[in-house]
């Protein structure tokens, strides 16, 4: 290691090799540079030896501009300890940092002496910093290999990554469709709280009011940055996931109630069938009426019916069950609005849901009854948040072609794969992608493939590393594993 810089401190390095430390103070800090970039993703942990039996001292990992990425505070012990650090980083540490903690009466008591730094890396780590050899140019994209075969190669995204031209121009080398994390789900169009309008002010605004509507009022709907993202994906080629109509999570509890008020008693089932048909009419319509909405190839319309237990969707139409009635009636109500404008066959309803390896045959017995008088289904979304340890990429190929002996289609919604091991994570993601590469091959018809992130770094499961970007434009190993099974499946790059 190397000094870098230093506030308030004194180090000599001594004949064993080890940092004698001198702190004035508290909180005053030597920095050091490692002598090479380490690459996080593949350290199990790192300890650090050190000596500080009068005061404490913490340890910091740095990136290359001595950005703060990971800190453990109070090392200390009466003699030589072994410090335990478990990062979770998926970026690569440049620099350490050791800085005094607790206010002592006596400042020469300031004194610490680190014997050893050691980064566990996983076995077979290469440091050479070579990209792996993918049978690809260096250059080649997940658009370009992928986006070839599955016909959508997408990402999860929110608005304001949108609007940054560096982030778009990413999105736009890799992808080309994206999936909004949030700002189309019911809480971002409904409020947190009413906005009451009434049913003639929502009529005149385009809103869709059903002739079984029975409240007085209308609460109003904000379609700012849904218009915004349509607008984008328009102007940059993209196509877009409309998720989600249905969903027991993000809607609002006022919206279940009586004068939709939150304190309000539950509404009856007719009541909720007619607002339910409001909203999805009146958002599905909005978005078909805008300009930019032909960019929207399908909607999620009901999102995660099996797992949503105590949802106040249950709570009104009682106990979950194999023939829902509300989920039909709102594929019925979303089928009927494509009909209308006459792109039925264009875009694609899908049941979403998570687990879907786990209860495979209820999925399809509800797909079933949604379709049992008309095709109003088409497909099956399989959120797919993975672990490296469970299900096993067998579990979930055999249950993709489960759904797809249905003759409906199949899209992977939610993409990531959690891991505790970068280079377990690199192979689950190569078995993964060649089991879905030999389903295309086989005729099936795997629509789409989406992952829930741009990289590690704004995941909503950062911590357990689960993209193949390590931040956005930042590729991992596990990406050009993903590019290697493209071309040892037999395909190229035309």
């Amino acid at each position: 290691m190397t000094y870098a810089t230093s506030y308030g401190t004194k180090y000599d390095i001594q004949t064993d090799g080890s940092i004698k430390l001198e702190f004035e103070k508290q909180y005053q800090e030597i920095k050091l540079s490692l002598p090479q970039d380490i690459d996080m993703n593949y350290c199990t942990e790192v300890t650090m030896k050190a000596k500080s039996e009068f005061s404490e001292i913490s340890i910091k990992l740095y990136d290359e501009n001595f950005n703060e990425l990971f800190v453990k505070y109070d090392c200390k012990g009466n003699g030589v300890v072994d410090y335990t650090l478990t990062p979770n980083l998926s970026t690569k540490v440049s620099g350490i940092g050791i800085m005094a903690l607790n206010v002592v009466e006596d400042y020469s008591k300031y004194q610490a002496t680190v014997y050893s730094l050691t980064f566990h890396m996983e076995p077979g780590y290469d440091d050479s910093g070579k990209t792996p050899d993918t049978g690809l140019s260096n250059d080649a994209t997940l658009l370009e290999t992928y986006g070839t075969v599955f016909e959508h190669i997408g990402t999860c995204i929110n608005l304001w990554q949108l609007q940054n031209t560096s982030t778009l121009n990413i999105v736009k080398s890799q992808y080309n469709s994206v999936t909004s994390e949030n700002e189309m789900k019911p809480d971002a169009l409904l409020g947190a709280s009413p906005n009451l309008i009434s049913v003639e002010e929502a009529k005149n605004l385009g809103y869709v009011i059903p002739e079984n509507y029975t409240d007085t009022c209308v609460p109003r709907l904000n379609f700012s940055s849904v218009d915004k993202i349509l607008e984008l994906c328009a102007k940059n080629g993209l196509r877009y996931r409309a998720h989600t109509l249905v969903w027991h999570s993000q809607t609002p509890n006022w919206f279940f109630r009586s004068g939709f008020s939150g304190s309000g008693a539950l509404v009856t089932p007719e009541v909720m069938n007619a607002r339910m048909e409001f909203y999805i009419r009146s958002v599905m319509t909005h978005v078909y009426n805008n300009p930019n909405g032909h960019v929207v190839y399908a909607w999620d319309v009901v999102n995660e019916y099996l797992n949503a237990d105590s949802s106040n969707w249950i709570a009104v139409y009682g106990g979950k069950n194999l023939t829902p009635s509300f989920v039909k009636l709102a594929f019925e109500i979303a089928d009927n609005v494509l009909q209308s404008y006459g792109i039925r066959e264009n875009v694609s309803l899908i049941f979403n849901d998570y687990n879907t390896y786990m209860n495979t045959n209820e999925i399809i017995s509800i797909v079933k009854f949604i379709n049992s008088e008309q095709r109003l289904c088409d497909g099956f979304g399989m959120q797919a948040h993975l672990d490296t340890g469970f299900p096993t990429t067998a579990a979930f190929k055999n249950t993709v072609n489960s759904f797809l002996a249905t003759g409906l289609e199949v899209q992977i919604t939610e993409l990531d794969v959690t891991t505790k091991s970068a280079s377990t994570q690199e192979q689950y993601y190569y078995s993964l992608m060649t089991g879905l590469l030999e389903i295309k091959k086989n005729g099936g018809k795997l629509t789409g493939i989406t992952y829930w992130g741009l990289g590690d770094s704004n995941s909503w499961r950062k911590s357990q590393t689960p993209l193949l970007f390590s931040a956005p434009g930042k590729p991992k190993n596990a990406y050009y594993k993903v590019l290697q099974a493209f071309t040892d499946a037999g395909y190229s790059i035309d």
